[in-house]
């Protein structure tokens, strides 16, 4: 009956994976790694990677540029597809999903983060023939989750520790046994592709009709290891060997059978991957709870009346199991005070798994398997390892032993097998479990995997707890020890002709073979020359009876006691003498009866063929009565049969009487040899005792030199120990961040300013700093501690932490007193204040500079040189201004530093001298009559306590002041004439008015319009600062209040003209009189009139140099106009006094379209300028 087809390829629509785990260095690992692989491998590629949790990440970008393959942020729950990679993001955790990779937020402490094992364990779990690769970086993150692939099926990759920038991470993972391929990155990509290749091709390869070749692979598996799989579930078989399929780049099972026959170092490997050596303490933690409670609590309770308690841990592996059981029994003995013996066998096949035990060191991955308490309880930290102490490495035995093979563990309390029935075939599982049961006492416990039941055979067990899998085994008569038959399968290995039977008929030829030698073949063992056990047929285990104490597996030491001389000498011939022996009948208690049995001994083998054995046949007669008849009852008489009888039994012993004394003999003589041996050891010891005599004369001297060389070192451990009191004192009161790392840059000390700054406690010295996040922003703290290491250079810089806060760090070799480089000092110095008050000087100091630049008034700051009696002897220019250049039109930078007593004026010198004797500041005004210049010249002395004389000069050009301050006294007498005149014109003008208003009303309104258009033409001149005014301004600003809107009725024809002080006034006024009487009586009191007003520049007739100004005012379409009766205060002003004081000539002509005045005057520009119209002058 063949096994059914083996799915060798992963679920339906689930992508293979590569898992990709790195740390410290791993940006560079990975650029280089996705330069290399091929993009056509048909695997995704998932990159976990430590990440700070508070800082973006570029990774995914980083690594789009290396590789065409799209690179994806794993963000939520997202679908895996081929030739694709996945990239982990700050802060967060990956897992497997089905097909999909799924991101949520990290599940533990900062500290005690594994994501690499995480996301290894849970690919693991869902794919269990999956690739995973360890990279560069620090630390053991990775190891425990490269063991849970490869127990699943995977394929392990691991950088090759010599070439990474950080070897722990990769080297950890090495440790475990557990990786398959070791190289460099380019390799390791090359390999990658071959076994993703090879997978496909091996998922591609039909499983049916395979058990001829897997007998053959498990035969030379036989032959090579001597161990027989034959009996383990095909399934389990068939993954295991085409996982090494893929690991070797074979595609077919029959050429890899020729690769085992072969290559032994490729059976070793197959071997180790069928024995599956991947543990972990308190695998199942509640199922270790529950043993705790149920199982171990009650073996104490029972422990008061036996007085010891006894553990068997078969398939040990690397001892986690063992000790986790040792644990637990440790802390169940600690809470009720115990001094119980304890004694744990813990066994398994494999020899590399079993040293790893026996050493009891393991990475400090297993934080996530052990809870602190018992971390500090029962390891020792060592590295990046941690060691199990002593008191539960000494309870434990750990031996190479084959449940299949060898005798049991015997009188035991516990047997704690866990997932390794799950690989075997039902037949084998029974005969496990009987030899479990034969192994316990009664009512004890067995513990299983969570996959693991002992239910079908009630017979044997009963259950405790069915979910954790504890059993405890049926108490009643003793079973005889169960005989492994799985020893005699090895026959399936015989060479026979495969094409002569079809499958089905041989395994019916077998079937037959083995239930006749069941039925008529007798019991028997086979022995070797050492008499030891090689093979027992299925019906042997009653006649087997081990020795109380250590379990051996010698023939002498196994049979029934009746049965061990009659053997002894059997075996003793059969190899002596090459001849068969068959023993007298021997009495042999059994339970309740005694049976008759006999030995029959035939040697076998020897010559060139196989090695010598001996195959031992029990042969049973039958029940014996209790007690033989005597001679008396049958009447004094013997029969012949029974003389023969007699005869044969003498005969017997006399051999053995022969046998003993032969032994005898050679005992006789081992003791002698061993008597000559303790004489001579006796010599020895009497002259070793002299020579101790002399040394301990010596030593009695060497002691009081050690004594004084012990008080001495008392006084220097004082003097030591006072001066790391004040060590720790002042790096506790310092604010001085200060950390001491080795030339591994592992912690050595740190203050605790430090731990401000990085995320570390007092447990974590003795770890490397790059384990460690801090809060600074900045990422070259380990570079630059290397630099220093190398270079021996100190490393200065100014760092600013994530609050703000700048931080000077230096960092300095670590030199000790014999100049041995042994570290780096790293201190951090608090220097945000300093920076700020830089900053502020910095700003006070660009202010002074700007203000020293941009101030008008000049300045210099001078040296003074004095004689004894403190006279100036010499003066020297140290720092000057722009402004005292501009100020004193000389280039003072040329002359700084330089004797400077020729370029200032005596009074000047009088006045610096004057000052530096005093220690007063003065002022005084200086006139340089050279340059007609004036200046205001302050001196003060400054100090800077270096002794130096030194005077700042601050001075300013006030030639311009001066000069106002004369034109002010000018300008205050013409402002006198001008008020005078002025108030004569007012006056004039109030005199005339009154004397032609025929009322008061009258005399207020005509005077007020006056006097209004007088001050429109003082607002203009007074504008121009009486400079003159322009003509077209003074006519507008004059007619347009009295106007309004019937000045469009009038329009203005000229030139630009600026009239003079003197002229504006006069026409003002003229100007207003005749606007006032259009108005009321002229051309403007009616719609259809208007008014012209132009002027003219005209050559003077007389004086050809000279010009004239005419200026006409004309009505026109206005009522027809008489001359007055009486001339009134206008037709004065208009007809003689503009003229009179203008000095030139008016006409004045009254017609029937309106009033028509002219006045030519002399012509002077005002100041050589002439004003536009929006009243700014410009050159004529």
């Amino acid at each position: 009956m063949s096994d059914p087809p083996i799915a060798t390829s992963p679920t339906p629509g689930n992508v293979p994976i590569c898992a990709l785990g790195a740390s410290a260095g791993g940006v560079r690992a990975l650029q280089e790694f996705f330069a290399e692989v091929s993009e056509e491998t048909g695997l995704a590629f998932i990159v976990v990677t430590h990440l700070a949790p508070d800082q973006p990440s570029a990774l995914s970008e980083i690594l789009s540029r290396k590789t065409r393959m799209p690179v994806t942020k794993v963000e939520g729950s997202m679908q895996i597809r081929p030739n694709s990679v996945y990239v982990i993001q700050p802060d967060r955790e990956l897992i497997i999903e089905g097909n999909n990779v799924t991101s949520r937020p990290h599940s533990g402490a900062v500290r005690n983060r594994a994501p690499i094992d995480l996301f290894f364990r849970s690919a693991a779990a869902g794919r269990k023939d999956g690739l995973a690769m360890v990279l560069t970086g620090a630390g053991s993150d990775g190891a425990l989750g490269v063991r849970a692939i490869k127990e699943g099926g995977g394929v392990i990759f691991a950088q090759n520790p010599e070439t990474a920038e950080y070897p722990t991470m990769p080297r950890s993972a090495i440790e475990t046994g557990s990786v398959d391929f070791v190289g460099e990155i380019p390799e390791l990509a090359k390999r990658v592709a071959e076994v993703a290749r090879a997978k496909s091709e091996v998922a591609n390869l039909k499983v049916e009709n395979t058990e001829h070749d897997i007998r053959q692979i498990l035969k030379s598996l036989y032959d090579q290891t001597g161990h027989d799989f034959s009996s383990y579930k095909r399934t389990t078989l068939l993954r295991r060997i085409l996982r090494r399929l893929q690991v070797r780049q074979i595609t077919d099972l029959l050429s890899y059978s020729q690769l085992l026959r072969d290559d032994p170092d490729e059976a070793r490997q197959l071997l180790g991957d069928l024995l599956i050596s991947v543990t972990q303490f308190f695998r199942d933690n509640d199922a270790f709870e529950v043993l705790s409670e149920q199982v171990i609590k009650p073996l104490f309770d029972k422990c008061a009346e036996d007085g010891a308690i006894r553990v068997w841990v078969a398939g040990c592996a690397t001892g986690e199991e063992a000790y986790s059981i040792a644990m637990l029994i440790l802390e169940e003995a600690e809470r009720r005070s115990s001094s119980v013996k304890v004694q744990i066998f813990a066994s398994d096949l494999d020899d590399g798994a079993l040293a790893v035990a026996r050493e009891g060191r393991y990475l400090k991955s297993i934080e996530e398997d052990v809870s602190d308490d018992r971390l500090k309880r029962f390891f020792i930290a060592d590295g990046i390892h941690y060691r199990i102490r002593k008191e539960v490495r000494e309870l434990i035995l750990f031996t190479n032993h084959s449940l299949l093979k060898d005798p049991p563990f015997i009188r035991v309390d516990l047997i704690s097998c866990r997932n390794l029935l799950i690989y075997m075939e039902r037949e084998l599982q029974q005969q496990i479990a009987e030899l479990f049961h034969y192994a316990l006492n009664s009512n004890c416990y067995l513990f299983l995997g969570s996959a693991e039941t002992v239910e079908t055979f009630p017979q044997l067990f009963e259950p405790i707890d069915r979910e954790t899998r504890i059993y405890r085994s049926k108490a009643g008569s003793k079973r005889p020890l169960p005989s492994l038959q799985h020893n005699l399968k090895v026959t399936r290995f015989a060479h026979y002709e495969a094409p002569k039977f079809s499958q089905s008929n041989r395994e019916g030829l077998d079937r037959q073979h083995i239930a006749a030698l069941e039925q008529y073949a007798p019991p028997s063992i086979l022995v070797d020359e050492s008499h030891t056990v090689q093979h027992l047929s299925p019906s042997a285990g009653r006649f087997i009876m081990p020795s109380v104490g250590p379990l051996s597996s010698l023939a002498t030491m196994l049979v029934r006691p009746e049965l061990r001389v009659d053997l002894k000498l059997g075996l003793e011939r059969a190899f002596a003498q090459n001849v068969p022996t068959l023993s007298l009948p021997a009495s042999v208690r059994f339970e309740d009866e005694r049976r008759r049995v006999s030995l029959h001994v035939v040697p076998t083998g020897g010559g060139d063929g196989p090695p010598r054995r001996a195959l031992v046949f029990f042969l049973d007669g039958g029940t014996m009565p209790e007690a033989m008849p005597s001679a008396e009852d049958d009447g004094g008489a013997y029969s012949a049969d029974d003389n023969r009888q007699l005869r044969e039994k003498l005969s017997v012993a006399q051999e053995r009487l022969s046998v003993s004394r032969t032994e005898h003999e050679q005992s006789i003589q081992e003791l002698r040899a061993a008597n000559e041996e303790l004489q001579s050891i006796n010599e020895e010891y009497r002259s070793t005792s002299e020579e101790l005599e002399t040394s301990k004369e010596e030593l009695q001297s060497m002691n009081e030199e050690l004594q004084t060389v012990n008080a001495e070192l008392k006084n220097k451990l004082a003097a030591i120990s006072t001066a790391h009191d004040d060590l720790q004192n002042l790096m506790a009161a310092t604010e001085i961040g200060t950390l001491f790392l080795d030339s591994q840059l592992h912690i050595k000390l740190f203050t605790p300013e430090v731990a401000r700054h990085f995320n570390i406690t007092e447990a974590d010295v003795g770890r490397s700093i790059s384990d460690f996040t801090h809060r600074l922003i900045y990422d070259r703290v380990e570079k630059d501690a290397l630099n220093v290491l190398k270079n021996l250079v100190p490393v200065e810089t100014e760092v600013q932490a994530k609050n703000g806060r700048w931080l000077m760090m230096r960092l300095r070799p670590y030199r000790t007193t014999e100049d041995r480089i042994e570290g780096v000092v790293v201190t951090f110095v608090d220097v945000t204040t300093r920076r700020e008050a830089e900053a502020q000087l910095r700003d006070s100091e660009a202010r002074y500079k700007s203000l020293f630049r941009s101030i008008s008034e000049g300045f210099l700051l001078a040296e003074l040189v004095t004689d004894d009696d403190g006279q100036l002897v010499d003066l020297y220019y140290a720092d000057a201004n722009q402004s005292a250049e501009r100020v004193l039109a000389s280039n003072l930078k040329e002359t700084l530093c330089s004797d400077a007593t020729g370029c200032l004026p005596p009074e000047w010198l009088e006045t610096a001298g004057s000052v530096a004797r005093t220690g007063e500041s003065e002022s005084r005004e200086i006139h340089l009559k050279e340059r007609d210049q004036w200046l205001e010249v302050h001196v003060s002395p400054v100090t800077n306590g270096d002794g130096k004389k030194r005077v700042a000069m601050l001075f300013q050009d006030v030639t311009d002041r001066k000069n106002w301050e004369t034109s002010q006294q000018v300008l205050i007498g013409e402002l006198n004439h001008r008020v005078k005149n002025m108030l004569t014109v007012v006056h004039f003008i109030a005199r005339q008015t009154q004397s032609k208003s025929a009322s008061r009303e009258e005399f207020n309104d005509a005077f007020e319009s006056r006097l209004i258009a007088l001050a429109a033409a003082y607002d203009i001149l007074t504008a121009r600062q009486w400079k003159g005014a322009d003509l077209h301004t003074l006519i507008t600003k004059t007619l347009q209040p009295l106007l309004g809107e019937g000045f469009v009725q009038v329009r203005l024809e000229g030139s630009d003209l600026a009239l003079a002080a003197n002229a504006a006034l006069p026409i003002s006024l003229a100007l207003h009189e005749l606007g006032t009487n259009a108005v009321k009586y002229g051309s403007l009191s009616v719609a259809t009139g208007s008014v012209l007003i132009s002027w003219s520049e005209l050559q003077h007739e007389d004086n050809p140099g000279h010009h004239m100004l005419r200026l006409e005012w004309k009505e026109e379409n206005g009522p027809p106009v008489k001359p007055a009766a009486e001339a009134g205060f206008g037709m004065k002003l208009l007809e003689e006094a503009v003229a009179w004081e203008l000095g030139g000539t008016t006409e004045l002509d009254l017609n029937e379209h309106g009033l028509t005045w002219c006045c030519e005057f002399p012509y002077d520009r005002p100041a050589n300028n002439r004003q536009n119209r929006d009243g700014q002058y410009s050159d004529s």
